[in-house]
């Protein structure tokens, strides 16, 4: 295992700060039983989260520090929601901000992985049909809560007018050779169009 420089990293930094005992093993099992940078940038957060909350002596819920955790970061929060949970955190004697800078990306995840700990982040790339359908279904999500959001401040400034907007986003595959067109889903469903396969 490499050694750690006098420069720790984020993480290293945080954690010592945080009092996150045993996070690097924690890192390192979860990455060895398949989990991704994304999921274990989510798990680090969430245990800074969780740390923050335990020291302020914050009484928490099953689960609470999870959701708490989704409301700071997740871009299909509405400001009102995230307001609320920082204000319940305030009111906890939990500064957000410090929590939220101590929060770290999944790119900082693979440098602390790679070159702290000695752990290898290569993984052969199996990007399935389902990897897709998520990964389409965020981005319609994330489109519908934007657009909604936006037709939400022309309504609030008066320059539009509509009683209760709800949005839809469909996404339409055609195929030039064969003229077929699809939703994205059926076209994962049914594994292709009517082309013959090469």
């Amino acid at each position: 295992m490499p050694a750690k420089s006098d420069a720790a990293c984020k993480v290293d930094r945080v954690a010592e700060r945080r009092g996150l005992t045993a996070i690097d093993e924690r890192l390192a099992d979860r990455w060895a039983d398949g989990e991704s940078l994304r999921d274990l940038e989510a798990f680090f957060n969430e245990a800074v989260l969780r740390a923050a909350m335990t020291a302020a002596g914050m009484e928490t819920i099953d689960g609470e520090p999870s959701n708490l955790y989704r409301l700071l970061t997740d871009d299909s929060v509405t400001a009102g929601k995230r307001v609320d949970a920082e204000s319940r955190l305030r009111r906890n004697g939990v500064d957000p901000d410090a929590v939220v800078d101590d929060f770290v990306s999944y790119q900082t995840v693979r440098t602390h992985l790679n070159d702290c700990l000695g752990v290898g982040t290569a993984r052969e790339s199996t990007f399935t049909a389902a990897d897709a359908r998520n990964t389409v279904h965020k981005l319609v999500s994330r489109t519908e809560s934007v657009t909604l959001r936006t037709i939400e401040r022309l309504c609030g400034t008066g320059a539009l007018s509509i009683a209760a907007p709800s949005v839809t986003v469909s996404v339409r595959v055609a195929c030039s050779e064969c003229n077929d067109e699809y939703t994205f889903s059926a076209l994962l469903d049914g594994g292709g169009c009517s082309c013959p396969a090469e």
